[in-house]
């Protein structure tokens, strides 16, 4: 199996390399052919999986986060070529998602062992960027602003916890004009989230019933609340239980635009910010193919 890993060594508050480092032994008592690759500048994966594509590898592998894995999987569209992933982020969500572990060493034995798959993709803008997780706008955008602005010492869930406090204290709702397929909804909303997979902001189960190979979107979409019932309600988020408050929304479908009237507000795309509203967000069935681990 000959395969590249590209890392981004600034990923999980510059954890990147020792991971990497630690995936890269595993794969080599395998028997398994590994050429690293580090990336320099934002969205350099996309042309270093493009290129490694070109050269023949039988699979690519990101080492980092979400983010690092939705710019591989872009690169490698329509190659044929497998993805797969390291988990050396902040939040490693659709890791948890597929049942990766988060342990470098341990999540390379599990795809040593796995099995390649279809997966659907997230096409948003008319294919400006893909997705392979949660695309979002609103609190959860705005928090993660925040987060990504912070000291470089706190990592995971801590610093999206403390990135969300400060947000909280400044918070106000926005006014959103949400559409899946045809129907329709308006109003002031807390946030809204259009999901491939279960988890972001380092284990939030905001969709707790999506699937990554049913050919749907999961959106689920939060109204205002008032600061006591959203401090209340945010930990049942950990568990997927905050979907019976009469606040959430839930829909599924095929194709989903997200309006802010009044004002744009920043979008999220797989933990990073990625652009602004308004977006379109359409599934793309199968698009990609990613390496599982075996218990997924």
């Amino acid at each position: 199996m000959r395969v590249a890993l590209i890392i981004n060594p600034v990923a999980g508050r510059n954890r990147g390399i020792a991971a990497a480092l630690n995936a890269e032994a595993e794969f080599r008592k395998a028997g398994w052919d590994v050429t690293v690759v580090l990336t320099e500048r934002p969205g350099d994966a996309v042309r270093l999986a493009r290129s490694s594509a070109d050269q023949g590898y039988d699979a690519v592998l990101a080492c980092g986060g979400d983010g690092t894995l939705s710019q591989v999987l872009t690169g490698l569209l329509d190659t044929g070529i497998p993805a797969g992933i390291i988990p050396a982020g902040t939040g490693n969500d659709f890791a948890r998602t597929i049942g990766l572990s988060r342990k470098p060493a341990t999540a390379a034995a599990q795809l040593i062992r796995g099995r390649v798959a279809d997966v659907d993709l997230m096409q948003v803008n008319d294919g400006a960027l893909w997705s392979i997780n949660i695309t979002g706008a609103g609190f959860d955008a705005r928090v993660t602003v925040r987060m990504n602005r912070g000291p470089r010492r706190i990592n995971g869930l801590p610093a999206y916890l403390a990135a969300m406090m400060r947000e909280f204290i400044e918070y106000r709702p926005t006014q959103v004009r949400l559409r899946v397929d045809r129907e329709q909804w308006e109003g002031a909303a807390l946030l809204v989230a259009v999901a491939n997979a279960r988890s972001y902001g380092a284990g939030m189960i905001v969709a707790p019933m999506a699937q990554i190979d049913d050919g749907l979107l999961d959106v689920v979409l939060v109204e205002h609340v008032g600061r006591i019932d959203f401090l209340r309600t945010f930990p049942r988020v950990f568990r997927g239980t905050h979907i019976t408050h009469p606040a959430v929304r839930i829909w599924k479908g095929k194709e989903v635009s997200i309006e802010t009237p009044e004002e744009p507000c920043p979008v999220l795309v797989d933990g990073d910010v990625q652009c602004e509203t308004p977006i379109q967000v359409r599934v793309s069935e199968g698009r990609a193919k990613l390496l599982l681990p075996q218990r997924a």
